[in-house]
């Protein structure tokens, strides 16, 4: 009986020690998970206007100003009422390496039996008008692998920049393909680092220079002759990670933003130096996602658990204005439109939804599931086209009220990673695969 009682007591003092553990536990971790709110001092008319490309221009990652926007006008997005056409479709190797073009000229990457190969194609029946291949392994890198990065397109030099996952850079010339220059990010010029999953970071065009991000020590992104592909500058101590730079204009002066593997960094070319850094460290150090800039503030987001945040530029510093765990983006990338934010949230760990949220102080106005992990969206018309990880693609319009579908369609099987291309009326969708389909958004 003693023995009994002991034994009961006992198990009652570890289940209050457990107890007071897990207790102390949740505290330590809520404290951990304290997030900076906060509003930013702008207001809503501030942030509406967007950069805008060309009709019938999407030159490069993203688009032609790396903000996932087309100009496309006169477009079919009541898909309830008329479900678009497929144009064609051709193969074009594994990849997630996405579409670039002008008029009716596609530009796209893929590999067949290791080797890389870049495509000139015809946006009107999809046949094959140049290409140009070199050696370079799958390394599937747990996924299906292939190029990860979007040709960019040279308009003024007529010429084409792509990039492996080994990071050589080649040009080509826009018209027949003919080379012109390589360099690699490996070689003694740079000192690159590959990160874990392959070089990602798509180059930029900045004045006359071609922006490149090869991430080696004082070479974390660096400048290059366009006509030569030789080296102007570089600058940066930090490990890129797999998002892309983008251009932005702050009090009468232009930048150079970068979200690294561990930081934000903002870069003064004219001057050749980093003016601001903010840690911003992940999970496998994996940041993919592009930030949005407007109006002295830049927006982040990550995927892994990390969310999003919002800086805002002022005195060569970057200021927390807050932080938000449901902005959860794994390498899909936010968008800006009529001042709120649209992105597609998941990781590995959770599934995919569209969500609304306000970018003045972070707050969801809706979310709306989709299927898969993953997925991307982009705009035109003021409308939205989401394109999910299965292939289905979704017109909605773009409104903070709530979620309003136009239509949807299955595109293309397998699993598609590359953010959709619109450009010259046509919507143009690859899986990861190799499969490239077009369809016809014109009206009538």
């Amino acid at each position: 009986m003693l023995f009994g009682l002991k034994f009961r007591k006992s198990i009652f003092l570890k289940i209050i020690a457990s107890s007071i553990i897990g207790f102390a536990l949740f505290l330590i971790v809520s404290c951990s998970e304290k997030l900076k709110k906060g509003s930013a001092e702008i207001t809503l008319d501030q942030i509406k206007e967007v950069n805008m490309p060309k009709s019938g221009q999407w030159l490069g990652h993203f688009g032609s100003n790396r903000n996932g926007m087309a100009a496309e006008t006169n477009l079919n997005l009541d898909w309830f009422n008329s479900e678009p056409r497929r144009l064609w479709k051709i193969e074009i190797g594994t990849g997630v390496s996405g579409i670039s073009g002008y008029d009716d000229r596609l530009f796209s990457m893929g590999n067949i039996n290791d080797a890389d190969t870049v495509y000139s194609i015809d946006g009107n029946d999809g046949s094959i008008l140049w290409k140009y291949s070199y050696s370079c392994p799958l390394d599937k890198r747990m996924f299906e692998g292939g190029p990860a990065v979007t040709p960019l397109i040279d308009i003024k030099r007529n010429q084409l920049y792509t990039l492996s996952h080994e990071g050589t850079l080649n040009c080509l010339d826009v018209e027949t393909g003919n080379f012109k220059w390589k360099t690699s990010y490996q070689s003694e010029v740079f000192n690159g680092r590959r990160p874990t999953w392959g070089f990602s970071c798509s180059p930029i065009l900045y004045g006359e220079d071609l922006i490149v991000s090869p991430g080696g020590n004082q070479s974390t992104i660096a400048g290059l002759n366009p006509i030569d592909g030789s080296l102007k500058w570089s600058q940066g101590k930090s490990s890129i990670g797999y998002s892309s730079p983008i251009k932005l204009s702050l009090s009468g002066s232009d930048y150079i933003a970068q979200l690294n593997s561990d930081s934000l960094a903002l870069y003064d070319v004219d001057q050749n130096k980093p003016i601001a850094t903010a840690d911003w460290p992940t999970k496998y150090g994996v940041n993919a996602s592009i930030p949005i800039y407007t109006n002295a503030h830049i927006l982040i987001t990550s995927g892994y658990g990390k969310g999003g945040a919002l800086f805002k530029i002022d005195n060569q510093k970057f200021n927390l204005v807050y932080e938000s765990k449901e902005l959860t983006c794994q390498f899909q990338s936010p968008i800006l439109v009529g001042g709120f934010v649209y992105a597609i949230v998941g990781d590995n760990d959770t599934k995919a939804k569209l969500v609304c949220m306000n970018f003045i102080n972070g707050k969801i106005m809706w979310s709306e599931s989709l299927g898969g992990n993953r997925g991307n969206v982009i705009s035109v018309q003021g409308s939205l086209i989401v394109l999910t990880e299965r292939g289905e693609v979704i017109s909605g319009k773009a409104s903070p009220e709530s979620f309003q579908e136009l239509g949807r369609f299955q595109a293309v099987g397998g699993r598609c990673w590359s953010p959709p291309t619109i450009c010259n009326s046509k919507l143009f969708i690859r899986n990861n695969a190799g499969r490239l389909v077009c369809y016809n958004l014109k009206k009538n």
